[in-house]
């Protein structure tokens, strides 16, 4: 029985590439934390592995913005309501930002990572501190992502 519980684990990851779910990756700047309240998202991981998974209706509303539960993974318990908003293009969190990167303890140069949760309908948000994470040079991406945006 345990055996096919793991197999059912297995299979609701499989969505993501080498089993590293963290399709948002971020290493902070001084804008992300000092000069606004907003986290600018990078714009093409986003489109490609982010809204795909969510529901068309929040998709559609992004333009006005939509709150949406951001959890913070190392623990569980701890969950914040934060702004989606898209701008000119740009996909940003807003309002409640400054309360993760305050209980945090956010710094410049930190790195974090996020994804869309498309079974609980919310934002996983990791906190790698200043650890170096496996990054693409180009756009932040990882190389497994950079494959697979070079094939769409």
């Amino acid at each position: 029985m345990a055996q096919n519980k793991n197999l059912n684990l297995e299979l609701s990851l499989s969505q993501y590439v080498e089993d590293d779910p963290w399709v948002l990756k971020k290493k902070l700047s001084d804008s992300d934390l000092y000069y606004s309240a907003q986290l600018y998202l990078p714009k093409q991981e986003m489109e490609h592995f982010v809204l795909p998974e969510m529901d068309h209706d929040l998709v559609r509303k992004l333009g006005a913005g939509v709150e949406v539960k951001v959890r913070d993974v190392d623990s569980v318990d701890d969950f914040y309501t934060v702004r989606l908003k898209v701008r000119n293009g740009q996909y940003y969190l807003g309002k409640g930002w400054g309360l993760i990167k305050n209980a945090k303890v956010l710094n410049t140069g930190d790195h974090i990572g996020l994804f869309w949760d498309k079974l609980t309908r919310e934002v996983k948000f990791k906190h790698f501190k200043s650890q170096s994470i496996t990054m693409h040079r180009e756009a932040g991406t990882t190389s497994t992502q950079k494959n697979v945006l070079k094939k769409k």
